[in-house]
C-alpha cells in the first residue's frame, strides 16, 4: 500500500477478494431498518451478519452499525464490531464502515445490498 495520499484520493489496499453474502431478513422499525446476511468471506470463514441502519432527516442516508462472526473451523473463530454511514442510491442501499476485528485488526467494508437481487457485494480493504 503507498504512504502517499492525495486531496483527491487514497489508495487502499484489498484485504480479500469481493465477496457477495446473502440477505436473511430486513425488518423495517420506526426510525431505523435492520439486515441480516450470511455468507462466505475467505479468511473470515463462514460470516452472519446484522447491519442496523438509522435514518437522517432525508430518508435517504443515515449511520449504520452492528456486529459479526466469522467461523472458519472449529478452533478459530472471529468476531467484529462496525460503524458508518449509508446512503440510498436508487433501489441500492451503499455503506460505508469501519470494522474492529477481534484479531486487532481494522477494516474498511465497502459495501452495496442489492434489494433486487436479495443480496449484497462487500468489498474489504486493509486500514490497519
Amino acid at each position: 500500500m503507498s504512504n502517499q495520499a492525495t486531496a483527491d484520493s487514497i489508495t487502499l489496499q484489498a484485504r480479500q477478494e469481493r465477496t457477495i453474502m446473502q440477505l436473511i431478513s430486513v425488518e423495517f422499525r420506526e426510525g431505523e431498518t435492520a439486515i441480516t446476511a450470511q455468507g462466505e468471506m475467505g479468511a473470515y470463514g463462514t460470516v452472519y451478519t446484522s447491519y442496523l441502519l438509522k435514518y437522517d432527516n432525508s430518508g435517504n442516508g443515515g449511520t449504520v452499525s452492528g456486529q459479526g462472526r466469522g467461523i472458519v473451523d472449529a478452533d478459530t473463530f472471529f468476531s467484529g464490531t462496525f460503524t458508518g454511514i449509508w446512503k440510498r442510491d436508487g433501489s441500492n442501499i451503499v455503506m460505508k464502515n469501519l470494522v474492529n476485528i477481534s484479531d486487532g485488526t481494522t477494516n474498511l467494508d465497502s459495501i452495496v445490498v442489492n434489494t433486487g437481487q436479495r443480496n449484497l457485494t462487500i468489498d474489504v480493504y486493509v486500514i490497519d
